[in-house]
């Protein structure tokens, strides 16, 4: 016996958690990434991770009350709305996805994962932790990561559905020639 949702019928239940498992791994991820920065750096310190990299990458303790890379500054509370909302459409969404459709789940667990991760952080301590530096880059953090990944995964596939099917070429019919007697 097959158990199923009630949006897709067929679809197995199984299939359709793909979306939440990754949330999880992501949130789970995040968080546990943020708790280590903040239990064992001061805000604004910075930890060089090797010398071969101090000009291309550390990790720089910073805080951010507006959306990913620092945009939208004080914008806390319509952000924390904004991830709640979307983050119900894209489960309810999720319902809707045919079974063979594994790189979307993935790339909107990764940014239902990414929203929450940073949604919890602006509703416990009114900012997020960022702390992954890329120089040259903003300060971001592992929520950031999965929601640039999930956007980049789900254009990706987006694009190649939309593409048409690629034109077979037509068989030639044999040519007419003496019938047999």
């Amino acid at each position: 016996m097959q158990i199923t949702s009630q949006g897709n019928v067929g679809v197995p239940l199984r299939v359709q958690l793909r979306l939440l498992m990754v949330s999880a791994v992501v949130i789970a991820v995040d968080q546990l990434s943020k708790w280590a920065v903040r239990s064992r750096m001061e805000i604004g310190e910075t930890v060089e991770i090797h010398p071969w990299l101090h000009d291309v990458f550390d990790l720089a303790h910073t805080t951010n009350t507006g959306a990913a890379f620092g945009m939208f500054k004080s914008g806390s509370t319509i952000l924390t709305v904004l991830a709640i909302l979307v983050s119900a459409a894209i489960v309810y969404y999720n319902r809707t996805l045919a079974a063979e459709q594994v790189w979307m789940r993935t790339a909107l667990g990764l940014q239902v994962g990414g929203a929450i991760g940073n949604m919890l952080d602006r509703l416990q301590q009114g900012y997020v932790t960022d702390f992954l530096h890329l120089h040259y880059w903003p300060v971001f953090n592992i929520a950031d990561a999965a929601i640039s990944i999930g956007v980049v995964i789900l254009v990706t596939v987006m694009r190649s559905e939309s593409k048409p099917a690629p034109a077979r070429p037509a068989v030639a019919a044999p040519e007419p020639g003496p019938t047999p007697d």
